[in-house]
């Protein structure tokens, strides 16, 4: 089987959850046979794509063909795209980038996608950008954000555009129960990936985030509540932010495992953003007993007790404490999150189905070539 993968820019490295999500379909596509991913190496869309970083890639056992070797000039639709973007990230128009929004619609020239699959068995497009792109084999479509939820620019053409691939692979269960709501079948839901981890069941206080604005964002609606006396280790770039006297900081980490295996209790105050959070399901995968903001677990079935769920910062503490101090609720918060992991979101069933479904459209591509 032979597949293309068009990425909006360099996968490397895999530093936030957009680009480990493409990487999960990298790596089953390519232990499924040849893969080459297509991308850009300059605006619009392109960045990343060093020489080093390229090379790490073909090393993995990847080909990489980028537009600007088959369309060196941009076209005038690309450079009106580039002015789009410009104006309206300088008038702070971030919900401006809708489905068809000029800056990314025209990246890739219509022909693109054509010549790249020219040999493929199937395409998988990362965003809805460019799901109207025409491909010479099944087309797949990965859905990170269904973007008329948050953009200005309505459904219309993103059901349309959307309804014609082969098979829609979204991230979120909501975004999946919207997208059949509005006519759409060929729908695969297929969270984010995590191994489950066994670590000790301590009664340390963990929070994780990056620096992003739905982090901050979180920290600030807890921080609306005096921490009570209570040890609190806080990961990732957002440790520079917590000013608590009980805060221990930690901004840079080599295993990622480490907030869990570190803490047995996990606070989840981020609430706003779209899709799944991956710290979520990293959370449930190592079976911590877990504290989460009303709207922190967005996009999953729902709990059944898999973690307590809170509506103010003053009720994050006051769980936060009780767990701390209480090891038998703390062990059946944990087991019940265990439990969620493998009925939602066991890494093993997600990969095999799909798996399974990019086989099924590939074998359907060879039959039609044989026959």
């Amino acid at each position: 089987m032979k597949s293309a993968v068009l990425t909006p820019y360099c996968p490397l490295p895999a530093d936030h959850g957009g680009k480990v999500e493409m990487w999960k379909h990298l790596n089953l596509l390519r232990t499924m046979g040849e893969c080459s991913i297509v991308s850009a190496a300059s605006r619009p869309a392109g960045m990343g794509w060093t020489d080093t970083a390229r090379q790490q890639i073909e090393e993995r056992g990847f080909s990489v063909r980028l537009r600007e070797e088959l369309h060196p000039a941009r076209s005038w639709r690309q450079l009106a795209g580039l002015a789009y973007g410009a104006v309206c990230k300088g008038l702070g128009l971030e919900r401006a980038f809708g489905h068809a929004n000029p800056y990314h619609r025209h990246a890739f020239p219509p022909d693109f996608l054509l010549e790249c699959s020219r040999d493929a068995d199937l395409v998988v497009i990362n965003y809805s950008y460019w799901a109207w792109l025409p491909t010479r084999c099944p087309k797949v479509v990965i859905v990170h954000d269904l973007l008329s939820q948050v953009m200005r620019g309505g459904c219309r053409r993103e059901t349309e555009e959307l309804a014609a691939a082969d098979l829609v692979v979204v991230i979120s269960k909501d975004e999946e129960i919207e997208l059949r709501r509005r006519g759409l079948t060929k729908v695969l839901w297929n969270p984010p990936l995590v191994q489950p981890s066994q670590f000790p069941l301590t009664e340390q206080v963990g929070l994780i985030g990056s620096v992003n604005r739905f982090n901050q964002e979180g920290l600030r609606w807890l921080s609306q509540a005096a921490p009570p006396a209570l040890p609190v280790s806080i990961y990732g770039g957002l440790a520079q932010f917590a000013n608590w006297p009980e805060a221990r900081k930690t901004a840079r980490y080599a295993d990622s495992c480490q907030p869990y295996q570190d803490c047995g209790i996990i606070l989840l105050p981020t609430a706003s953003g779209t899709g799944v959070q991956i710290k979520v399901v990293e959370a449930l995968a190592a079976g911590r007993a877990i504290v989460a903001r009303k709207g922190a677990l967005r996009g999953l079935p729902p709990g059944a007790g898999a973690w307590l769920e809170v509506d103010s910062p003053q009720a994050m503490w006051a769980q936060a404490s009780r767990l701390s101090r209480d090891a038998a609720l703390r062990e059946e918060q944990a087991a019940q999150a265990r439990a969620y992991y493998r009925q939602h979101l066991d890494a093993e069933k997600l990969l095999a189905e799909l798996r399974a479904a990019y086989a099924a459209l590939a074998q359907g591509m060879m039959r039609d070539h044989s026959s």
